[in-house]
């Protein structure tokens, strides 16, 4: 989301389908009070005492639920497939002024999978990818999103699918110093394994992450990249989504009462407060609800991989269904941290709302990551 966002500024709209946990549709009850369909959450009417919204822990609903696209024959093989990266894509394409200076000096893009046999297969999974510079593995950290919520893909002749790999700030070739980059600037190709396929995918561009100042980053020595469960169809880079006309896109985000320390496998607890800067009251009702995005990102070492993690909520619009006009609500919320650690002491926590909406509302903080 780095993050895939993170790396996510755009891929909280056009990866949705890889980022989109518990699935389903349903139908509220017309008096609010109970979910006519275990899929939908219900929410408490009250408010915290601090008269913040409490957090409830139900996954994001997708509005127009798409289901898996069926097998249709054996796994594929590397010689029924073609691979290419068109292009990367700046995070500071979408960057909305406020974008974390590492994630916007990072690249993300699409990988195009194409059957090209005469007959169908099917893919199941998050390829696991190796960069490739002048044929010699690129020294960067690696991860995997959605490691949950893969389907099977089917690839009928010529058919086609895609995974998504971001690829992380700093990346410093021929820097010198105690974490020396790469020599070169590539060219770059990927490796990709999935399903035991090993498939060797063209990059059609140079282009790297920004180099940051040690000066400002001295724990960001080096890259990472991560990768998105494999879809249907193919991507086309510089083609984003068209926006929906909805209210919730003019709401303003900002991140409140987080704590300056938090250790690995805690649970962090912060405050999002939604503004509405608009002269006409911003409705939160619908089914199902609208949904949100957390994500924790760190960039690793040499010797430590980074964190690249994320999930997705319901917000809990019972309490407060509306935004009243140049008012705000806030919302009580929580994400585990992974407790697997991290090689830097810099944690960047982003928030994205609604997920299902080009273009909606961002926020990020930092915290340090203690041992």
């Amino acid at each position: 989301m780095r993050g895939f966002g993170r790396l996510l500024r755009p891929c909280a709209v056009v990866a949705v389908a890889a980022m989109i946990s518990g699935c389903g549709t349903g139908t509220a009850s017309p008096s609010g009070t109970e979910a006519t369909r275990p899929d939908l959450p219900v929410f408490p009417a009250t408010l915290n005492k601090d008269g913040t919204v409490p957090w409830v822990n139900a996954p994001a609903i997708a509005p127009v639920p798409l289901p898996p696209p069926p097998a249709i024959g054996p796994t594929c093989t590397a010689g029924q497939l073609h691979g290419v990266l068109p292009a990367w894509v700046s995070g500071q394409a979408s960057n909305d002024g406020g974008m974390d200076p590492l994630t916007a000096a990072s690249l993300h893009g699409w990988v195009n999978l194409t059957n090209i046999s005469s007959r169908p297969c099917t893919l199941d999974g998050v390829p696991a990818v190796t960069l490739m510079s002048h044929g010699i593995a690129v020294n960067v950290s690696y991860g995997q999103f959605g490691t949950n919520a893969a389907a099977k893909t089917g690839l009928p002749p010529h058919g086609t699918a895609n995974f998504r790999i971001d690829w992380g700030a700093p990346y410093c070739p021929g820097r010198r110093g105690p974490f020396p980059g790469p020599p070169d600037r590539g060219p770059f190709s990927l490796r990709a394994t999935v399903d035991g396929v090993t498939l060797h995918v063209a990059v059609h561009s140079t282009a790297t992450p920004g180099c940051l100042s040690e000066d400002t980053h001295p724990d960001a020595t080096t890259s990472s990249v991560a990768t998105s469960p494999i879809e249907p169809g193919a991507v086309i880079p510089g083609t984003p989504p068209r926006g929906e006309s909805s209210p919730l896109r003019l709401l303003r985000a900002t991140a409140q009462d987080y704590p300056s320390h938090i250790a690995p496998g805690q649970v962090l607890k912060f405050v999002i407060a939604l503004a509405n800067p608009t002269s006409a009251p911003v409705s939160l009702a619908g089914t199902p609800p609208p949904a949100y995005m957390a994500e924790a990102f760190c960039l690793g070492t040499s010797t430590r991989p980074a964190i690249n993690f994320y999930r997705d909520y319901s917000l809990n619009n019972r309490a407060r269904p509306v935004v009243r006009a140049h008012g705000s609500v806030r919302f009580a919320l929580e994400l585990a941290i992974p407790a697997s650690g991290c090689g830097t002491t810099r944690l960047t926590i982003t928030w994205h709302f609604p997920i299902f909406i080009p273009q909606g509302t961002y926020t990020a903080f930092t915290l340090t990551l203690t041992s």
